[in-house]
């Protein structure tokens, strides 16, 4: 794999633990397969992916299986291998390790941005790397959530919804979601956690909500004025296919979250 592949890799890595949060009953998935032929022998690769609602630091954490078969020429069985651990999504892409394998990464051909068909790769030589076929996943059909936070502070409005801002906590609450939002959003679930500095800087990760998906995080920050009561963070907000996420743009209608205060000293 090209070092950039590799970098993006250590650092899931340095977030993946077994002391993930689970949030279910999701049940999620897919799997994609590649097959090459090498000295006469034709090694397949089964990569599948399973989410059931387990959480690592505000992201979804997928398990993935991998299984890499051979069989040679004329013969009837094959030789196989195989490898488990964990994956999650970032820019368009599932990365992470399945032991004792080793390293596992798949771009679906829509979100392939440099040939547009493709890739899966697995750092093996008993596995095969290729153009992917992708196997449809069923989708769950309960919402998951973050866990919950007493909504405790100050109330601000935010684009039809009342939030509670508490600085100290460093974070954002929704205490009456609008309505086109309640499918997807609870009284508690967390909108940002961060910094919040009143008069000062404020930055850390917001969440983007849809009715029967995780919630999506990126990377917020802005200002917090204590003179005319006003928040404003800004970051590339996700796009979703679906409930992934594909990517992250400027454009989204959650790049800019603008929050107003409610009350008068």
């Amino acid at each position: 794999m090209n070092s950039a592949r590799t970098l993006s890799l250590i650092l899931f890595a340095t977030i993946i633990d077994t002391s993930a949060a689970r949030a279910g009953p999701i049940k999620d998935q897919w799997a994609a397969e590649t097959s090459q032929t090498r000295d006469g022998r034709t090694i397949r690769t089964i990569a599948t992916f399973t989410y059931d609602g387990r959480v690592q630091n505000g992201r979804a954490l997928w398990l993935v299986d991998v299984r890499c078969e051979t069989r040679a020429p004329g013969a009837v069985e094959v030789s196989a291998v195989t490898g488990s651990g964990t994956a999650m999504l970032a820019q368009g892409g599932w990365g992470g390790n399945a032991s004792p394998i080793g390293d596992v990464y798949v771009v679906e051909a829509e979100n392939d941005l440099q040939g547009g068909k493709g890739k899966l790769e697995v750092d093996n030589p008993a596995c095969a790397s290729g153009i992917p076929t992708i196997k449809q996943r069923p989708r769950g059909a309960a919402t998951l959530t973050l866990p919950k936070v007493e909504p405790t502070g100050r109330p601000w409005m935010h684009n039809g919804s009342m939030v509670m801002i508490n600085p100290e906590a460093g974070v954002v609450v929704y205490l009456e979601p609008k309505a086109s939002l309640r499918p997807a959003v609870n009284v508690g679930s967390v909108l940002f956690r961060g910094t919040l500095k009143p008069g000062g800087d404020a930055h850390g990760t917001a969440y983007a909500f849809k009715e029967g998906c995780p919630p999506a995080p990126y990377p917020v920050r802005g200002r917090y004025s204590d003179r005319d009561y006003t928040l404003t963070l800004r970051g590339a907000g996700p796009i979703r296919k679906g409930c992934e996420v594909v990517g992250y743009s400027e454009r989204s209608p959650h790049a800019v979250l603008a929050f107003s205060y409610l009350l008068d000293d």
